[in-house]
């Protein structure tokens, strides 16, 4: 009896076996609910995550728009400038103002807080107005005519067209190109014009010397007889009298006399008076592209940093220590006409 229950608790444990043995290996929809149940949802992998929050970055049209605190302005349009920069949610027009005409212009849209000046074609370098200037464009310049424009566009300087004096011409002076000139009949008569001069400058030689003779021989005879030396070899007040510079506002006389200078005259003119170089290449960089506001410009500095006294006298003075005596003479001229 022993034995029989022994046998029937094995074939018990036996069942049980194979029972969790075939429950292992084929699993069904119940192992599969029951592994699914008894996995903790902290073991799920990760899915992608959707931000809720809106990225912080702005995109404006760069032509017509402008950023401003999370926000698309709207440019102001060619022709005005930025009176106040910025805008609102509920209103994002720029308050905006428009260029004055003939004085200023603006040629894209932008929210600049001023317009820019309009440049100035300057007839000491050749150039003229093609296109007047407007609140939408800049002044557009070319060249006078005789004159051609040797450099890159914009034009900023005109140089006078040959004339061929001797020669035949091959093409007309351009805008942009010389005139051509055939140079063989030049050639031709090259001995000739070589021996004439020479023939010439013998004769001319020959009288300066004779009439330099003359002259010596007349003036110390004048010195002998007519001319009466001061007390302890003094000269006539006469000649030892300076000459006299009156203390006026040269002010109002500055675009007359920027007038008269070219740009490297006044560069020269300001650099002896020891205007700053940072000061010279701050008013050149606020004028591009217009030598004259450059050159008042310029003048006015140094004409603030020296002050009205002894300021006429040291304008025509330095002019003339730098070998601009022709500049200097007209200056005086044109100030001295103007007082009368």
């Amino acid at each position: 009896m022993r034995r029989r229950n022994n046998m029937a608790k094995k074939l018990v444990l036996c069942l049980l076996t194979l029972c969790l043995a075939f429950d292992f290996i084929t699993p069904g929809p119940l192992h599969e609910n029951v592994s699914m149940s008894m996995t903790p949802r902290a073991h799920k992998k990760p899915g992608p995550v959707k931000s809720i929050f809106k990225r912080n970055v702005i995109g404006c049209r760069n032509d017509t728009q402008y950023p401003f605190q999370d926000l698309c302005c709207d440019s102001c349009k060619p022709g005005s400038f930025a009176k106040r920069e910025g805008c609102t949610k509920d209103n994002p027009t720029t308050s905006c103002e428009k260029c004055i005409d003939g004085e200023e212009y603006m040629d894209n849209y932008n929210y600049h807080p001023k317009c820019r000046r309009c440049g100035h074609c300057d007839t000491q370098h050749g150039l003229e107005v093609e296109k007047n200037c407007t609140i939408h464009q800049n002044v557009k310049c070319r060249c006078r005519s005789g004159y051609f424009c040797n450099s890159s566009e914009p034009c900023r300087h005109c140089d006078p067209c040959d004339e061929c004096k001797g020669g035949k011409i091959l093409e007309n002076c351009t805008q942009t190109n010389n005139t051509r000139c055939d140079r063989t009949e030049i050639v031709q008569d090259k001995t000739a014009s070589i021996v004439a001069p020479v023939v010439v400058s013998i004769v001319v030689v020959v009288a300066i010397v004779i009439g330099a003779m003359w002259y010596v021989r007349k003036k110390k005879k004048t010195k002998e007889y007519n001319v009466k030396e001061e007390p302890n070899g003094m000269l006539p007040l006469e000649e030892m009298k300076p000459l006299h510079y009156p203390d006026i506002d040269l002010l109002p006389h500055i675009p007359v006399i920027a007038e008269e200078m070219r740009q490297s005259d006044v560069k020269a003119f300001v650099r002896r008076l020891n205007v700053k170089p940072s000061r010279i290449d701050v008013i050149i960089n606020d004028n591009p592209n217009d030598g004259a506001e450059q050159k008042i410009k310029l003048l006015e500095c140094w004409y603030q940093e020296h002050g009205m006294k002894d300021a006429y006298k040291t304008l025509i003075t330095t002019l003339r220590d730098l070998r601009f005596r022709a500049t200097a003479d007209k200056i005086e001229e044109k100030i001295n006409g103007a007082r009368k």
